[in-house]
């Protein structure tokens, strides 16, 4: 049986019906109202100790070791987070391994399986800033005769040779979930730089054109035996809502 330990529980009104939310993120509105959330991307406030409906005082564990409602087994040693997947279903733990900036706990006794009880403890509810200084550069060589669509693995590597093999070409960027999904922990202002280098051995062009959820800021084209330098950042994480706008820094010429 999933144990607990209360250091810290606080009292919120419960901004709508959360009778089946016991044991459940929650995150603090603007109202100071605790509610579920609206994306995995939110800062979760703490786990539900109470089935509150809407109006009622809401339990919240800030502090402690608590009891945790999960989405699938979860083993001792995970860390995790809300589980977002709509509206009405929001708030059980899930597995943050790939999204450590919205971890909110860390499983001490396991879940067995979805919607069963594990026990965490709880962690800081400080959103993981992460490391632009620290990386390891991948290079991608893309020498296509056609239009290319880059992945978001390719930009988030660092540096892409691009020969446009005959032609000029408007290349594609990925899609801001794609970027989002690529970038460990992103968080609306994460932000890396890339670069793609024109390789052409005649008078091609490159331009970068946008992906869907992407904005565009300053030049995209890129002339022979130039590179380019662009800074690609998160403006939105949130699942279903991504946004990257990528900006054009400056250009090389070798």
């Amino acid at each position: 049986m999933a144990s607990e330990n209360k250091i810290l529980d606080l009292s919120f009104p419960a901004a709508e019906d959360l009778s089946n939310d016991q044991y459940r993120f929650v995150v603090l509105n603007a109202s100071e109202q605790v509610r579920r959330p609206d994306s995995a991307s939110e800062v979760a406030l703490g786990i539900l100790q109470n089935a509150p409906v809407a109006g009622e005082a809401a339990a919240v564990r800030l502090i402690g070791q608590s009891k945790f409602q999960a989405n699938a087994a979860l083993g001792v040693g995970t860390f995790i987070g809300p589980e977002y997947v709509s509206a009405t279903d929001a708030g059980k733990a899930q597995d943050n391994a790939a999204n450590l900036a919205y971890a909110r706990g860390y499983v001490l006794e396991a879940a067995e399986a979805e919607d069963g009880l594990g026990s965490c403890l709880l962690l800081g509810m400080v959103p993981a800033i992460n490391d632009a200084v620290k990386k390891l550069t991948t290079v991608a060589t893309k020498t296509t005769a056609d239009v290319v669509t880059y992945t978001a693995a390719e930009l988030v590597g660092g540096l892409i040779l691009r020969d446009p093999n005959g032609a000029g070409r408007n290349d594609v960027s990925p899609t801001a979930a794609q970027i989002v999904g690529a970038v460990a922990g992103a968080i609306a202002s994460s932000s890396f730089e890339f670069v793609i280098r024109n390789t052409a051995d005649a008078a091609e062009t490159i331009t970068l054109t946008a992906g869907t959820g992407i904005t565009l800021n300053g030049t995209m084209t890129i002339a022979q035996n130039n590179s380019k330098r662009f800074l690609a950042v998160i403006t939105n994480a949130g699942t279903g809502t991504e946004a990257v706008t990528i900006y054009s820094l400056g250009t090389t010429v070798h």
